[in-house]
């Protein structure tokens, strides 16, 4: 079963989020660090028997609630469920990425292209 382990709970485990996002960091695009991201998002560890990955919200420039995240390899179905446990919490949510396992993810847990004109440039999802 696919559990959800909140930052600032007694069971997320800080240690391997930050060493997973060490090696996710270039395809994250991230230029702030992983503490930034933990003190400006809701961020959760994924769990299934052990660490999955982590997956967190943060609000964009433009004022949207965005996705983003990781996970080892492997792990589809619970990425899937995450995406969805972590996507009901919030009205709208979306998620932009350029990774072919992402885009299948996303699709599966019933993300929609936001914008199908841009989409060989831009990758943004909606969840709905």
């Amino acid at each position: 079963m696919t559990t959800l382990v909140e930052y600032g709970s007694p069971f997320f485990d800080k240690k391997m989020a930050k060493k997973f996002f060490k090696l996710n960091r270039r395809q994250l695009n991230d230029k702030n660090g992983f503490e930034y991201l933990l003190s400006n998002s809701r961020f959760f560890n994924v769990c299934n028997n052990g660490y999955v990955g982590s997956v967190f919200i943060y609000e964009g420039y433009d004022g949207k609630k965005y996705m983003g995240g990781y996970a080892l390899r492997k792990h589809h179905k619970e990425v899937v469920e995450a995406i969805n446990m972590v996507s009901e919490m919030f009205d709208e949510v979306y998620a932009y990425t350029s990774h072919l396992n992402a885009v299948i993810a996303l699709k599966k847990a019933g993300f929609k292209w936001y914008d199908k004109e841009k989409q060989a440039e831009r990758k943004d999802f909606l969840w709905n």
